[in-house]
């Protein structure tokens, strides 16, 4: 079974399942690791109808993130003879949170850490208020310079996360997405990534509800075509059924799109599986 790198638990302002039920799921599924990466976004817009701060135990301050650190290892060292449990986490990338993200990427000593870009303009892609009086095509747009603005920025993270984030909550953007559109600031985007050492995570959380997956196929190939190898495989789980969810079928779509292979980080550095 293909190893879960983004998962999240009661660390995170969306999820109340203890670490330890997530662990023991992928346990079942016969999954040799697991990465934890829960929320941890600065400066997080709250938005309708959930208002969730986004930050490790809703405080996001040292003593959460020390609790947070500490835990995870207590698990790792119980469940060593089970399964790997990685040390990660997810951070929300913000242009103006540049040297913050910096400084909290090297204070603490996670395997793995993902950077996804849940904002743009500084409203969250899923705020519905994102996109009234907007041409669909020019927000999308406007993720994606957003999204490129960090990842130059913060080189703090492994793997970009969802990078067509905005994809799913956009009304109609999914449904007109072409790479053609948008080919010149994605190729941007996928050869800075290359080019740092830095990879892209296939996120299946949904391909059950939306047969989609994130980033979308075109973009997984042309990142293949560019010469890209990096890629971890993430549910995005807030519930123990959704780990590991589509990852027999989408790997299926990932060798397809030029890729045999999937990486796992310990300590920041990739080691590599086959599909």
């Amino acid at each position: 079974m293909i190893s879960d790198m983004h998962l999240h638990t009661k660390w995170s302002s969306d999820s109340v399942v203890p670490v330890e039920i997530q662990i023991e799921r992928a346990i079942e599924l016969r999954m040799k690791h697991l990465s934890v990466t829960d929320h941890q976004d600065f400066d997080a817009p709250l938005f309708p109808p959930d208002y969730f701060k986004f930050l490790i135990d809703d405080k996001g301050d040292d003593e959460a993130v020390n609790a947070y650190v500490s835990n995870l290892l207590e698990l790792k060292e119980k469940y060593a003879d089970k399964i790997e449990v990685l040390l990660g986490i997810e951070l929300g990338i913000q242009p103006h949170l540049t040297e913050q993200l910096n400084r909290f990427a090297k204070d603490y000593p996670f395997d793995f850490i993902i950077g996804s870009t849940h904002t743009f303009h500084k409203m969250d892609a899923e705020d519905k208020r994102h996109y009234e009086g907007v041409n669909i095509e020019t927000a999308v747009r406007q993720y994606f310079e957003d999204e490129y603005i960090n990842i130059k920025n913060f080189c703090g993270f492994d793997v970009a996360g969802h990078m067509d984030f905005v994809l799913r909550y956009g009304p109609g953007a999914a449904e007109t997405f072409t790479y053609e559109k948008y080919g010149d600031i994605i190729d941007e985007i996928l050869k800075t990534l290359i080019r740092t050492g830095r990879g892209i995570e296939c996120n299946t959380s949904k391909f059950k509800a939306k047969n989609m997956i994130n980033p979308d196929r075109t973009i997984i190939s042309r990142y293949a075509e560019l010469g890209g190898e990096i890629i971890t495989f993430g549910s995005d789980a807030h519930t123990p059924d959704r780990i590991g969810e589509g990852f027999c079928e989408v790997g299926e779509i990932v060798k397809q799109c030029g890729l045999k292979y999937y990486a796992v980080f310990r300590h920041h550095k990739p080691e590599f599986y086959p599909i």
